[in-house]
C-alpha cells in the first residue's frame, strides 16, 4: 500500500487487518500441531487433519473450485512421486552401504575424530551441511539415519535433540546455494518488473542463515530448548 495510505489508517484499524490476516495460518498450525500436541491423532493422521482445514479454509474465503481442487490432488501426485523414488533410491544405496561394511568405517572414523563426542558431533554437523548445499531433505535424513543411529547412542547423546540439532542444520539446505529451493521458489513468485536477480536473493537470506547457525549452537550449549517440551508431552 502507498505510504499516505497506511498513515491514514487508524491503529485498531491496522490490528485488525493484522488479525484477520493471521488467523488462517494459525488455524492451520493449531489443526496439525494442536492435534499431535494434544494426543489427538500422529504426524501422519494430523497432516490429514491439516489438509481438512485448509480446504474449509479456501470454502470460507471463496477460494476453493474444482480447478483448485484438481490442481492440488496434481501436485500432491507429483511431490509424492518424487518423495517416493526418492525414498526407494537412498533404502536400496544405505542396504548396500551398510552391508558392505562401510558404516562400521565410516563410524570408526567419527568416534576417532579429536575432540571427544564434542568432535565427532560437530563432523556429523557438517556432514550434513555439506550434503544440504546438493541433496533434498528426504535423501539426507535416508542416508544419515541408519548410520548415524548407533554412533548417537555410542557418544551418549539423547536422540531427540540430536534429531532436532540434523532438523535445525537441514533449514539451511533450503537457503544455500547451489541447491537452496527457497531461493528459486521465491524467484519464481517475485514478479519480473521488479528486477530481483538470483543474488538479490542470495543476499537477502544470508541474515537467516546466519540466525540458524546461532540457533544451532545455543541449542548445543542449552539442550533445554529442545528438549523442554517433549519433556512436558512424555
Amino acid at each position: 500500500m502507498p505510504e499516505e495510505e497506511v498513515k491514514g489508517i487508524p491503529i485498531s484499524k491496522k490490528l485488525s487487518m493484522l488479525f484477520v490476516s493471521l488467523l488462517p495460518p494459525l488455524i492451520l498450525i493449531l489443526s496439525v500441531l494442536g492435534t499431535i500436541f494434544f494426543g489427538i491423532a500422529p504426524p501422519t493422521e494430523a497432516a490429514a487433519v491439516g489438509a481438512f482445514a485448509a480446504t474449509v479454509l479456501a470454502i470460507i474465503s471463496r477460494k476453493f473450485s474444482w480447478d483448485v481442487l484438481k490442481g492440488v490432488a496434481i501436485d500432491t501426485i507429483r511431490t509424492s512421486g518424487m518423495i517416493l523414488l526418492i525414498i526407494a533410491m537412498a533404502s536400496s544405496f544405505v542396504a548396500v552401504f551398510l552391508r558392505s561394511g562401510c558404516g562400521e568405517v565410516v563410524a570408526s572414523i567419527i568416534l576417532r575424530a579429536p575432540g571427544g563426542r564434542w568432535g565427532a558431533f560437530l563432523i556429523i554437523m557438517i556432514i550434513t551441511f555439506i550434503l544440504g548445499t546438493f541433496m533434498d531433505w528426504v535423501g539426507i535424513i535416508l542416508l544419515l539415519v541408519p548410520i548415524c543411529r548407533d554412533i548417537v547412542i555410542h557418544l551418549g547423546f539423547d536422540p531427540i535433540w540430536f534429531a532436532m540439532m540434523i532438523c535445525i542444520n537441514m533449514q539451511m539446505l533450503f537457503l544455500t546455494p547451489p541447491y537452496a529451493p527457497a531461493i528459486f521458489f521465491f524467484k519464481a513468485a517475485v514478479p519480473t518488473e521488479l528486477g530481483v536477480d538470483i543474488m538479490h536473493m542470495i543476499r537477502g537470506v544470508t541474515p537467516f542463515v546466519i540466525i540458524i547457525m546461532v540457533a544451532l549452537v545455543l541449542c548445543a550449549i542449552f539442550p533445554q530448548i529442545i528438549l523442554w517440551l517433549p519433556s512436558r508431552m512424555l
